[in-house]
C-alpha cells in the first residue's frame, strides 16, 4: 500500500492497520499524535483505524526535554 507519511512517499508492508504502520515506523502509540488525511486519530481509535492506498499520515512523536 502506498502512503504519504510525514510528507514522504512510503510503501506500507502491512495489512493497512494504522497500528501496524506505527510499529513499522517505531512510533510508540502512547507517545505519538496521529493525523490521517488531516483528521486527528484519537488514542482509543488507533488500534482499529484502517488506512487506504494514498492516505496522508502524520506521525508526531512527543519527546520530553527542555
Amino acid at each position: 500500500m502506498d502512503l504519504i507519511v510525514n510528507g514522504q512517499s512510503y510503501r506500507h508492508q502491512g495489512g493497512g492497520a494504522l497500528i501496524e504502520l506505527m510499529r513499522e515506523c517505531n512510533a510508540d502509540p502512547g507517545r505519538t499524535a496521529v493525523m490521517v488525511n488531516g483528521v486527528i486519530v484519537r488514542k482509543g481509535q488507533m488500534d482499529s483505524a484502517m488506512l487506504a492506498d494514498g492516505d496522508q499520515v502524520e506521525l508526531i512523536m512527543i519527546a520530553a526535554g527542555g
